[in-house]
């Protein structure tokens, strides 16, 4: 039987509630699972969606794990632009907005709330902080979420299970004397004689080792073995992180819009320590496994940042010849409509009038894989994108590596306004400007006379 998302996740809290032996009335369950469903659907959402906290808990056993990865992502502040709309009475209790800064609330009800304190205490937030979203925010405010609906129906100790679960899930943490699981276990084993969780010999250990690999999974993607589909991801959340909108038809969005994206993703990918992605805590998980996992991110991220890094430089190109041609514009306007299973009719595109790629240089070298992803495309199509980029790969053909590398450094001059774009424009081979300019202008009529100087 092929379940909807809505229905998988009533069906998952259904079946947690049963293995917990916890009776919860069908009632109850339906709201739960409308308010997780309906709290991942916002217009702006493109990757923390309901089919990700699904494809994230599919590995895991212990319900617990289940329940917190169910609510790990209700809250994702920056990108809905605030406390999702079905959440927004409730959360307002516990945390306030003023301008663009979100503090916790301290008054009678906070200060009196043991299951808030307990999430507080878990999180190591105190009352009246500030919260960051590279801190923990949404984190935090999706943990209390959870302890708050979940608290009639589970104990203190599973209470204290999940948010901890939820607590893991910051990514990219470094290792350090201020956080580790050994500091995590040491401050459960306090929290435990606090609030009187009931937890007895290992279960603390256990627990911490839950976290672990709630965290894990959460960042599976990073060491998946098809680079193809680690794309997948990153562009998802390139269009997300940066609220890119798009419409029906797909690739109407603002060239310098998309550039930024693209660019902040790099910057990010560029300087990811893969070390900080993983976690391993007492044999969880095991030596070998936590090794694959290291390796496989490691070499996703070079994949990854190299391709990133031809998507950038010719986001820049056409940025720059939109510029100097008049002003921004949506992408598609110079580049013609995305081509994919999604579109309605074959139009064309510019690539549809470039030569075939030559070498300008002896003894190019190139990433295969890179290549093979910017001819052949990222695992899956988008409404909103192509899979395959194939004027990156008539750049990357063209120039190799080591140029392009040089050329993403001037580019770098460009975005700190160190040069202009017609100074970048000149820095990149003729060969390959003139064949750009040239497609381009088969498409884009109106900006065609202007890019003929680039010819």
């Amino acid at each position: 039987m092929k379940r909807s998302p809505i229905h998988q996740i009533i069906y998952i809290l259904q079946e947690s509630f049963n293995e917990l032996k916890t009776k919860v009335a069908d009632k109850e369950v339906e709201y739960l699972g409308l308010l997780i469903h309906n709290s991942m659907i916002g217009t702006r959402r493109k990757f923390h969606i309901p089919e990700h906290a699904l494809t994230v808990l599919k590995d895991l056993k212990n319900p617990l794990q289940k329940l917190s990865i169910l609510f790990h992502d209700v809250v994702y502040f920056q990108v809905d632009g605030g406390y999702p709309v079905n959440l927004q009475d409730f959360l307002e209790d516990y945390a306030t907005i003023k301008g663009d800064e979100i503090f916790i609330i301290r008054n009678h009800l906070t200060e009196h709330d043991t299951v808030f304190r307990l999430v507080l205490d878990i999180f190591g937030f105190s009352l009246g902080q500030k919260l960051s979203p590279f801190q923990g925010l949404n984190e935090f405010l999706s943990a209390v979420t959870a302890a708050k609906l979940l608290e009639p129906f589970l104990s203190p100790k599973q209470l204290a299970t999940i948010i901890s679960c939820i607590e893991a899930t910051i990514p990219f943490r470094p290792l350090s004397d201020f956080w580790s699981y050994e500091q995590n276990e040491k401050k459960l084993e306090r929290l435990n004689k606090k609030y009187q969780l009931e937890y007895k010999g290992k279960e603390i250990e256990n627990t911490t080792k839950l976290s672990v690999e709630v965290a894990n999974a959460d960042v599976l993607n990073f060491s998946d073995t098809n680079v193809g589909r680690f794309l997948d991801n990153t562009w998802l959340l390139i269009f997300e992180s940066n609220n890119i909108q798009t419409n029906l038809d797909g690739y109407s969005y603002s060239i310098i819009k998309y550039r930024q994206g693209i660019m902040r993703t790099e910057n990010f990918i560029r300087l990811l320590n893969p070390d900080n992605i993983f976690r391993e805590y007492k044999g969880t998980p095991n030596k070998k496994t936590f090794l694959q996992l290291q390796t496989q991110a490691r070499i996703n991220l070079i994949v990854a940042s190299e391709y990133l890094q031809i998507k950038l430089l010719l986001a820049t190109i056409l940025e720059a010849f939109a510029i100097v041609t008049g002003e921004d514009v949506p992408l598609s306007l110079l580049t013609g409509s995305a081509r994919n299973n999604f579109s309605k009719h074959h139009v064309d595109r510019a690539e549809d009038f470039l030569p075939i790629p030559t070498p300008l240089y002896e003894n190019i070298v190139y990433q295969p894989e890179v290549l093979h992803l910017l001819e052949h495309g990222r695992e899956t199509e988008t409404s909103f994108d192509m899979k395959n980029s194939p004027l990156s790969a008539f750049v990357y053909k063209s120039l190799g590596s080591k140029r392009c590398n040089e050329l993403i450094n001037k580019a770098r001059e460009l975005y700190d306004e160190k040069i202009y774009y017609y100074e970048f424009l000149d820095f990149i081979d003729k060969p390959v400007i003139s064949a750009l300019a040239q497609a381009c202008a088969k498409v884009a009529m109106t900006r065609a006379k202007a890019l003929e100087k680039y010819f």
